[in-house]
């Protein structure tokens, strides 16, 4: 016998028939008494039972069955959307023996694969239509799909009614889904980067202009570090534009033409030489002479 049979057959035990049969006692609540093994139809033992009724029937086994509600829960799977994986079904539903005596004829089923058998073919439909990503609603729909079903089945002698459906991800599907999470994840904290960094300045005087917005540096602070930074560039300017000069990527005027703007805005003067400007003079490493202009 299977777990399921188990707790619904409560006991099976052999029976003593004679002359003078004892008729067994069959008022116990929840229970029902079949006397079975013998040359006659089995009989559910009943207040109306007869000795005479026993000792035709030549009798031999006596069952007690169970006809409380017994709460069955079953597992199976049924694949997702992604026929690659499966969701984990969990239904779990109330039995109950109604026909004592065709429960006990079919007492060897295997409910598990019976249920199975049942749902299979609606829950594979339902299920085939939902990602393992996004499945909202779909426990909702196999719950109202199951709980259609005729709940009195005269072929096994039990009714059952659906209590709870859930179905989720099966173990290789969950390390899909958690994957794909930490990557939308990822992806969503870099978006939110990106549009983060958009929002903040990327001119140095408007960085150091909000500080003394937020109060956190006066103006004249503002104004040194700006001036500051402003000769660091400068200098950093001549110092490439000189490297560069150096190993022939670019001509003198061409430095000129570039060192003018940033001239201009850090307000450095210079003097231009005269229009007789020569030769030798624009050979030196001296920079000033090299970005000086005509007069």
């Amino acid at each position: 016998m299977n777990e399921f049979e188990n707790k619904l057959i409560v006991r099976e035990e052999a029976y003593q028939n004679g002359f003078f049969p004892k008729v067994p006692k069959s008022g116990k609540r929840g229970s029902a008494f079949i006397l079975t093994g013998g040359c006659d139809d089995d009989i559910i033992v009943s207040g109306h039972t007869t000795a005479k009724e026993i000792r035709q029937g030549k009798y031999t086994k006596l069952v007690e069955i169970s006809t409380l509600p017994y709460i069955k829960e079953i597992r199976f799977d049924s694949p997702s959307k992604e026929t690659h994986y499966s969701f984990e079904v969990y239904v779990k539903a109330v039995i109950q023996v109604n026909e004592p005596i065709i429960f006990y004829e079919n007492r060897n089923i295997d409910v598990d694969a019976y249920f199975k058998n049942l749902f299979s073919l609606d829950v594979k439909k339902i299920t085939g239509r939902y990602s393992i990503l996004n499945y909202n609603g779909m426990d909702d729909e196999l719950t109202q799909k199951l709980s259609s079903y005729n709940t009195i089945d005269e072929t096994t002698g039990f009714s059952y009614q659906i209590s709870v459906v859930d179905a989720t991800p099966g173990e290789k599907a969950q390390e899909y889904v958690m994957q794909f999470g930490k990557q939308q994840l990822d992806a969503e904290l870099k978006e939110s980067a990106r549009k983060l960094a958009a929002s903040f300045s990327k001119n140095y005087e408007e960085a150091i202009m909000t500080e003394v917005a937020e109060g956190r540096m006066t103006e004249t602070e503002a104004i040194l570090k700006i001036n500051e930074y402003n000769n660091q560039n400068f200098e950093g300017q001549v110092g490439r534009l000189d490297r560069l000069r150096g190993e022939g990527w670019i001509t003198d005027a061409e430095a000129r033409a570039y060192m003018r703007p940033a001239l201009g805005k850090i307000g450095i003067e210079r003097q231009r030489s005269d229009d007789n400007f020569t030769q030798e003079s624009e050979k030196e490493s001296d920079m000033d002479s090299f970005y000086t202009e005509e007069e």
